[in-house]
Order: structure tokens, then sequence, then C-alpha cells
């Protein structure tokens, strides 16, 4: 019988600082999308597990990355959020760097001596793309993105992903561990309990979860009425869901936020981006967000108790999760 993860996994601070450095510094991680960085000068700048970075499109036209930290006083190149930038300046003492990370100018430093690499570089990130998804790396890749993404793009490939349009941002803010949630959705064993829409229109003794390539995992299940399987929902690890249908996309990524906080960031694709039709698609994920969510924050506080340490996990209902947790321990005990 495979054992969960113990409850001290997602509870302990310490625990979080490991993953940090385990996972969250050596995937491949979507971090924005191509429609935020769409011409030279264009930035987005934002947190991947504490870790402050800065994506902006250089005169060249090429996206590029850097940890957003200044090396002089630890200030940031730009602010949070999504803007243009003319040059690379620190917001707080006004040192100056090029496009190549490079240190130009430290404005008024007064310095005899010219300073190390340590002291004058930015750090640099790598960056690539997948269709509309931008991607980071932390660390040193063993391998190209779309290697590392192996048999989950040919899974995509027969949804018109090109004729959709990026459309919106939705963010929800969950208190509880990114494991937590990401637990939660890969099984269907709750959804005739939690979830009475998909209830209705799914065919629950059809639903399944696979583990594919050892990185992503695939839900499948037969629609109530009888009709074909119009959609493709996937996951890739850590923290990737990708949900396709004929007419659009929803991308959803579970980032953490300390060790007690997630964000659940939803990036809306489609080939109607009108007003309404994206209203639906955000009224829908909002319906289940809302179910999950409540179940999700109420198992954080048991874990947070005391009493749970570690259950038995369905060979049937949770393949996926005994795959995730498997990762995430082997990465841990790694550090």
């Amino acid at each position: 019988m495979k054992i969960a993860l113990s409850a001290e996994t997602y509870r302990e601070p310490d625990a979080y600082k490991a993953e940090r450095q385990a996972i969250w510094a050596t995937e491949w991680i979507m971090f924005c999308t191509t429609a935020e960085l769409s011409k030279p000068g264009d930035y987005f700048a934002g947190e991947l597990a504490g870790f402050n970075l800065l994506l902006v499109v250089d005169p060249e036209g090429s996206i590029i990355g850097f940890h957003n930290v200044c090396p002089h006083r630890a200030g940031v190149l730009a602010w949070p959020g999504l803007g243009t930038l003319g040059n690379l300046v620190c917001k707080y003492h006004g040192w100056a760097f090029g496009w190549d990370g490079q240190l130009k100018s430290a404005r008024d430093f007064g310095n005899d001596e010219p300073l190390c690499a340590e002291h004058s570089e930015l750090k640099k990130i790598r960056v690539e793309t997948w269709g509309p998804l931008v991607f980071v790396h932390l660390g040193e890749p063993e391998e190209s993105l779309i290697d590392s993404l192996g048999g989950l793009i040919a899974k995509t490939e027969s949804f018109p992903v090109e004729t959709f349009s990026y459309a919106r941002r939705m963010t929800r803010e969950l208190a509880c561990n990114w494991k937590t949630y990401v637990d939660n959705y890969l099984e269907g064993y709750h959804v005739q309990l939690l979830h009475p829409s998909l209830n209705r229109a799914l065919k629950m003794s059809s639903y399944k979860v696979s583990v594919h390539d050892d990185s992503y995992c695939v839900h499948e299940c037969e629609p109530s009425d009888g009709s074909p399987v119009a959609g493709a929902w996937l996951f890739r690890y850590p923290n990737l869901a990708i949900n396709l249908y004929p007419s659009g996309m929803n991308v959803e990524r579970i980032m953490p936020v300390g060790h007690n906080h997630t964000q659940v960031v939803y990036d809306y694709f489609a080939f109607d981006t009108s007003e309404d039709n994206i209203a639906q698609m955000v009224s829908m994920s909002n319906e289940i967000l809302d179910e999950d969510q409540n179940i999700c924050e109420i198992v954080q506080k048991n874990l947070d108790g005391g009493i749970y340490q570690a259950g038995p996990l369905s060979p049937r209902h949770e393949v996926c999760l005994e795959w995730f947790q498997r990762k995430v321990r082997d990465a841990s005990e790694s550090v």
C-alpha cells in the first residue's frame, strides 16, 4: 500500500525552503504569456516561489530574463507587474545595466577599483517558449523546454491552439500549501461528493487519471450524455494544468506563496474573446474553484492540527498522487 506524504511536508517552513531549491529552481516553470511580451521594451515582473524575476523583450526582440535583484543592495530593476522598460536601471540607487546584464554605470558610487563580477552582473535565468506560454528555468537545465515537455505536446496537437487569442488572467488566493491543491487536482475521487455540476456532466464510473512519460498526467472521462469527449485535461509536474477544448483553453498554475499560502492563476485563451464568452469560461472555473478552495483550506487546517500524519493512497483513484508525491519526495531528499 502506498502512503501519502507526511503532514509535516505540508505545514513546515523548512519543507518549503527545501522545495524552493529542489523543485522550483530546477524545473521548467510557466511564468507568463507571450501576449505580455510582444514588442521590445515589454516586461513582466513577478515572483516564483519567493524568487523575484524579470522578463523583458530586448531591442532585438528576444525575451531575456534576470533575477529582479540589483547586486548592489537588492533593489529591483522593475516594479511588479507589466510595463515598458527603455533600459535596465535599479529603482533604488540608479545602477544601470546593459541588456546582457553587465553593469554599465554605478551612479555616483565613488569607487576607485573596479567591481568584481558578483557585484556588477545581474543573475540571468533561462527563458523559452512553447506556443503562447513563456517558461523560465532558474538553474542549468539538462534539456530544452520542448524536450522536457515530451509527449505532452502531441496531446495538444488535435486542438487549434494557434487560432486562440489571449483573453484574461484570473488569480485566486488560497490558505493552503501548494501541494494540498495539487493533490486535490490530481484525483477525481472527490468529484461526486464536492462538484455537483461536474458529477451531472460526467460519467464518473469512467473517470481515470493516468501518468505519461513520468512527467505529466491525463484526466479522462466520458460525458454523461454519451457524446464524444471534446476536451483534454493535462497536468505537468510540478504545477501546470492545461484544460483544452475545441474553442479555447484555460491554463492553470498552482504557485506557492510561502509554506501555507498558494495562488491559483488562470490564463484564458479562446477563438471567441468576446466579453460574454470569456465571462462564461471564468464563471465555470470559479464554480469549481470555490468548491476546491473550501475543501483544500479545511484539509490544510487538519494537516496543521497534528492529528493526521499520513494516510493510504487509493490504487484505483490516486495513482497520480503517488506519482506526484514521489517526485516531490525524491527532489526534496536530494537537497
